[in-house]
């Protein structure tokens, strides 16, 4: 929890407590009413209660030869809705926007398909004013842009080279792009390295880009979250504003996805 609850209601709160310990020091064999009251300093009444109560809703488990309890499996069968309920595309598009209103720069979200990224998610950043538009089925290059290389940094360096085919040499869209697998590798090593990937007038001049991966609750990255402005103006006091707002979005956003990290 970030923070107490407002209207805290205590029944819950000891509830919560209960289900808590269970997760954590619940074991195989469970816990006793005594293991209870003694580690969460509750009266045995009140702890008797309030396991009569989670048990009736399948919330925990009792062994009647042992009285022990341990979690029951409605526990485990809300906890399989979650991932269904917290997808990337039902996100609520407010870190985006507030990624856009910090930084008053064009924000993108992008996935990795067919070898490609496609951006899922735009916002236009503005001095004025957030315009929000989503442009689904946009490709954009892998190895040419930020989101592209977030997307494909832990990667192996097999998956990597299957991902291009095999090529050696890649597609160059300015002066300035990765124009060799081999330089493209060490790029992500260093990406890797640094937490974020940067297209530094690789994919269009002009454009300067930071990206940031986004992960699921299985730790993996699904997504990229990215900042784009003018090269023009991407001094050292806007890049470390722009890394700061883009690491907590892509944290945000990878919080309410169940990463744990």
């Amino acid at each position: 929890m970030t923070r107490e609850p407002k209207y805290p209601v205590q029944t819950v709160m000891k509830a919560i407590e209960i289900i808590n310990l269970l997760a954590k020091e619940g074991g195989s064999q469970g816990l006793g009413i005594s293991e209870f009251s003694k580690e969460l300093e509750m009266g045995k009444s009140t702890v008797h209660r309030l396991l009569d109560t989670l048990q009736f809703y399948g919330y925990i488990e009792k062994d009647e030869e042992s009285s022990r309890y341990r979690l029951g499996w409605e526990l485990y069968k809300i906890g399989q809705r979650i991932p269904q309920q917290n997808q990337l595309f039902n996100l609520s598009p407010n870190y985006l926007m507030e990624l856009s209103r910090r930084t008053q720069e064009t924000v993108n979200m992008g996935i990795l398909k067919r070898g490609e990224t496609v951006l899922i998610s735009k916002i236009e950043g503005s001095r004025d004013a957030l315009r929000v538009s989503v442009n689904p089925g946009e490709y954009e290059s892998i190895h040419a842009t930020g989101i592209g290389k977030a997307l494909i940094c832990e990667m192996s360096e097999a998956e990597v080279r299957e991902l291009l085919n095999g090529r050696e040499l890649l597609t160059v869209y300015t002066a300035h792009t990765i124009a060799r697998t081999e330089d493209l590798l060490a790029e992500l090593r260093q990406v890797r390295q640094q937490g974020y990937a940067v297209d530094a007038e690789e994919y269009c001049l002009g454009l300067y880009c930071i990206a940031m991966p986004i992960r699921d609750y299985t730790e993996k990255i699904i997504a990229a979250v990215s900042v784009s402005t003018p090269t023009v103006r991407m001094d050292e006091g806007k890049k470390r504003l722009v890394l700061e707002a883009l690491g907590k979005c892509a944290h945000d956003i990878s919080k309410a996805l169940g990463y744990p990290g």
